[in-house]
């Protein structure tokens, strides 16, 4: 398993897969940004078939691209639209160096594939891939637009040329929506759907739960926890919830809000509306959830959590969770998550106006019901099994290749 972000959702789907690699009996060499958390990880679950290998660039390496990132600012201010950016092959000068320091030419799995497989030319991707590789790719490069702009949209276009290369062997994907454009833009049949991952065991105790409930006393709980980046809509979820009864409904907010992301303006008026929920609120946006169990705390005790994302084109792991939970959820219009909304009869699309947020709420506090049939049907799509299953496919073709 080549380097991987360990934060987030990255490093779930990190130890995830490293998990069923492990367990179908493979000896499986790993490295992330985070080794000595990694290390501990596995000690704790004492994983004998797992060695973390450290990688270090050579002098060489740094001196090649250094070169690289001259190049791509000399492209960039020549043509501002370029597509190529030769410097993102850091991550193949890593696993270069990893398999370096194995000493064989083995399998790579790229766990974060849309960072890890870069946007240049298939012909040095050719003298820089391992022989045999395979990629989570997490976002399409047609949805990458609605998020990031065209630009990096065809950046991500010139590194999924990569995947019609003969030593990638498979590539997963998080959602069968992207199925269609997988197989239709290869006409090959080495994609695979990985299911997100449904993680929602809690901790013994959780703090902060425990006192937002003591807090709530028997109201009804509205929340947004996690990263409170601007996609999160917060702005609007603060004007809309301004509207509900104080004495009904307690709203909760906890998270970790990147001040560097907002213009002094926007958390003047983040402030403002926070403090005129301080009779029915809990809110602490300077707090870095630490765990998936503490996060999930949260949301276990939550009635009603709020996921209307601004221009997030993909779905969300905490939509799958709030699923799983039987919670109700409010989303907005469009885009992958009304689609999973829409597979599970979830009753949840709200367009982004503070009356309608609203009127949603209040609906589904009171008459949300879940459509047992679809239910089981969610629970049957995102089952570990389906998750191992995908994971063995890609080795299959590993194997046959």
């Amino acid at each position: 398993m080549d380097l991987c972000t360990w934060k987030g959702h990255h490093e779930i789907y990190f130890k995830k897969i490293l998990l069923s690699l492990t367990k179908s009996g493979f000896f499986v060499y790993a490295s992330c940004e985070n080794n000595p958390a990694l290390n501990q990880w596995l000690q704790e679950l004492n994983l004998q078939n797992c060695h973390v290998l450290e990688a270090k660039l050579s002098l060489i390496d740094k001196l090649f691209f250094k070169i690289l990132s001259i190049i791509d600012n000399i492209c960039s201010n020549l043509s501002p639209k370029t597509t190529f950016r030769f410097s993102s092959i850091v991550h193949l000068l890593f696993t270069k160096n990893l398999l370096q320091q194995i000493g064989q030419e083995i399998p790579v799995f790229f766990a974060h594939g849309d960072s890890a497989i870069p946007s240049i030319p298939l012909w040095v991707a050719r003298l820089l891939l391992p022989s045999k590789w395979v990629a989570l790719s997490i976002q399409p490069s047609y949805q990458s637009a609605i998020a990031f702009g065209k630009l990096k949209s065809r950046q991500r276009f010139v590194a999924e040329k990569l995947f019609s290369l003969n030593s990638c062997k498979a590539v997963l994907y998080l959602h069968p929506v992207y199925t269609k454009f997988f197989k239709t833009r290869f006409q090959e049949n080495k994609f695979f759907v990985l299911p997100e991952i449904v993680d929602v065991n809690v901790s013994e105790h959780s703090e902060i739960a425990d006192k937002v409930q003591h807090l709530a006393s028997g109201r009804k709980i509205i929340s947004i926890t996690g990263a409170l980046l601007p996609k999160r809509n917060l702005q609007l979820f603060l004007k809309s919830v301004q509207q509900l009864n104080p004495d009904e409904y307690f709203i909760l907010i906890v998270g970790h809000l990147p001040q560097e992301c907002y213009s002094s303006e926007e958390l003047k008026i983040i402030q403002e509306l926070s403090f005129k929920l301080s009779e029915n609120s809990y809110i602490r946006c300077d707090y870095y959830i630490p765990n998936e169990e503490k996060f999930n705390e949260l949301l276990k005790i939550s009635d009603i959590i709020y996921l209307q994302y601004q221009k997030h084109s993909s779905s969300s792991n905490l939509l799958s969770k709030c699923i799983k939970l039987r919670k109700p959820v409010i989303v907005g219009n469009g885009y992958v998550m009304q689609k999973v909304v829409n597979a599970y009869n979830w009753q949840a699309i709200v367009s982004e106006e503070p009356d309608k947020i609203v009127e949603a709420i209040i609906r589904l506090a009171h008459h949300f019901k879940i459509d047992e049939v679809k239910y089981q049907q969610f629970l049957i799509d995102y089952a570990e099994e389906k998750f191992n299953l995908a994971i063995e496919q890609a080795i299959k073709m590993i194997n046959e290749n």
